[in-house]
C-alpha cells in the first residue's frame, strides 16, 4: 500500500500528487491519501470513478479524511492513467486575479481596506482558489502591504499558488521587495484565466 499525505494542501494538489503516485507506481494496487477537506475527497473520488478505480472515504477526525483507492482488473490501463488530466477531477477550480491595490474608485484608504478584507476573506473559504495572480498595482499586495502579505503567506502554506507579474514588479520598482509567491509573466496569466473560472475583485 502506498500512503500519500497531503494534509494542509488545497486542491488540485491532492489530485496531482495522487495521480503522480499512480503514474510512478504502476504495480501498486492500493493507495491511501490523507486530506483535510471534503472538496479534496470529492475530487479524488471523481478521478477514481473516471479511472475505474474503487474508492472509499473515511472521516478519521475533524478536518482529517482517509481516501482509499484500489485498482482492480476493470481499472483503466497505465497509459490511460498517465494521460488523465487532473482538470477533469477539479472542474470547480478557480483563480483570483487582482490588478489593483484597492477596490473601486471611492475613498483611496477605504478602498484599500476593502481589498485587504477581501484577501482575508479568501483565507476563510473552505474551497480555496488554485492560484492568486497579481498584476499592475496588484503587485503592491505581494511586495508592500504587510496585512495582505501575511494572509497570502498563510494561503501559500495551504497550497494556493501565489504569482506576481514580473513586468509589473519591474515597472513599479518592487521586484526586490517581493515577499510572497513567485514571479510570472502575462502568458502564464492568460493561461490561468483560460483554464479556470476567474474571480476579479477589483
Amino acid at each position: 500500500m502506498r500512503e500519500i499525505d497531503v494534509l494542509g494542501k488545497a486542491c488540485p494538489i491532492p489530485v496531482i500528487e495522487t495521480k503522480k503516485a499512480l503514474r510512478e507506481n504502476p504495480d501498486e494496487r492500493e493507495f491511501e491519501i490523507l486530506v483535510d477537506n471534503e472538496v479534496a475527497t470529492e475530487n479524488l473520488r471523481k478521478m477514481a470513478n473516471e479511472l475505474r478505480i474503487d474508492s472509499k472515504v473515511e472521516k478519521l477526525e475533524e478536518r482529517k479524511y482517509k481516501v482509499t483507492l484500489e485498482k482492480t482488473d476493470q481499472s483503466r490501463d497505465h497509459k490511460e492513467i498517465e494521460d488523465y488530466s487532473v482538470n477533469q477531477a477539479t472542474s470547480e477550480n478557480y483563480v483570483v486575479i487582482v490588478n489593483s491595490d484597492k477596490i473601486g474608485d471611492g475613498d483611496p484608504e477605504f478602498s484599500k481596506q476593502i481589498l485587504e478584507g477581501f484577501i482575508y476573506s479568501v483565507t476563510e473559504q473552505d474551497h480555496l482558489p488554485v492560484e492568486m495572480i497579481f498584476y499592475n498595482r496588484g503587485v503592491f499586495l505581494t511586495s508592500e502591504n504587510e496585512k495582505t502579505i501575511e494572509d497570502l503567506k498563510n494561503l501559500e502554506k495551504r497550497g494556493v499558488r501565489i504569482y506576481s507579474c514580473g513586468l509589473c514588479l519591474d515597472h513599479y520598482g518592487k521586484k526586490d521587495d517581493l515577499a510572497v509567491g513567485e514571479i510570472t509573466n502575462m502568458y502564464k496569466i492568460v493561461e490561468a484565466m483560460r483554464s479556470n473560472h476567474a474571480i476579479y475583485p477589483c
